[in-house]
């Protein structure tokens, strides 16, 4: 039963695909619905071949091919989630026929978190984050995970790490990134990143000196937290300038980060923050995006 204090989420949506980065999801996924006690499900969308065959019709019964490809992969899938959580978590599977990113924004809608791996395959896959998570993560109406499925495991006592900037929007980031470091049980890194415009080349400036008053800040604005979650402890990082880079430098030592979707700036609502885009193309840890 979700307790006053927890992040209600009643289900967890992962994106299925054939690459490493979305088995290194759906595992993600799995554990997480295991430690909520919330259903699975899992999520493949066939798209429709238009276009790939601009002058020759598309072959009879690829369709159907097609089709049964998706529900292999699921069912192989779904036998991945019961190994690797004992048969502890409800799993359902959902074969659509659509363009992955326009599934699983669908999916989002009624979805509690929607996680899904970084790239598939392809030879722009170690550069870029993939087409399917970087459309989801703009247009998904809950908070996503990204898992990157490349580099050691990050350790089970390893902290939580929260990246955020004071906005009102952080507030969900704030939420979440206490409840899954209490659900893990393991202390949490409060990271603030301080910056205003054009502060450090005004004449005279001093970081170090503003720095006190700044930790203040960010400490009362935690206190409230804390007190909801005594049980996690935190340890507050506050930094000058560098958000993105400071949260992935500190990410190696952390098995999770959690970031809001967008910060200030008068186009927040409709684009994803540079900090967090940042944040999910460079760390190799789960990141999750949440939403306002």
């Amino acid at each position: 039963m979700t307790q006053p204090n927890e992040v209600e989420i009643e289900k967890i949506v992962a994106g299925v695909a054939d690459s490493p980065s979305s088995r290194a999801a759906v595992e993600w996924a799995a554990r997480e619905a295991e430690l909520r006690g919330v259903p699975l499900v899992l999520l493949h969308a066939s798209t429709l071949p238009i276009g790939a065959w601009p002058i020759a019709p598309v072959p009879v019964g690829y369709l159907e091919w097609q089709m049964k490809v998706g529900r292999e992969l699921l069912d192989d899938t779904a036998r991945l989630v019961e190994q690797t959580t004992g048969g502890a978590v409800s799993v359902t599977t959902d074969l659509v026929v659509a363009t992955p990113t326009a599934a699983l924004v669908e999916a989002s809608r009624t979805a509690g978190m929607v996680a899904v791996g970084s790239r598939g395959k392809g030879a722009l896959s170690r550069l870029v984050l993939g087409s399917v998570s970087a459309g989801l993560l703009h247009r998904a109406q809950c908070p996503v995970v990204v898992v990157h499925g490349e580099g050691p495991t990050p350790a089970p006592d390893a902290p939580v790490l929260l990246g955020f900037d004071g906005s009102p929007s952080s507030q969900s980031a704030i939420a979440l990134a206490f409840d899954e470091a209490s659900r893990r049980r393991v202390g949490l890194v409060a990271m603030h990143a301080w910056w205003s415009p054009g502060a450090f080349e005004m004449p005279g400036f001093d970081w170090e000196t503003l720095r006190p008053e700044v930790n203040r800040q960010i400490r009362e604005m935690l206190t409230a937290w804390q007190q909801r979650f005594p049980d996690v402890p935190v340890e507050r990082i506050v930094v000058a300038d560098q958000p993105a880079a400071r949260i992935v430098e500190h990410s190696d030592s952390c098995q999770l980060i959690v970031v809001g979707s967008h910060g200030h700036g008068a186009v927040g609502s409709t684009l994803l923050g540079s900090v967090s885009n940042a944040v999910v193309h460079a760390a190799t840890v789960p990141v999750i995006v949440a939403r306002q």
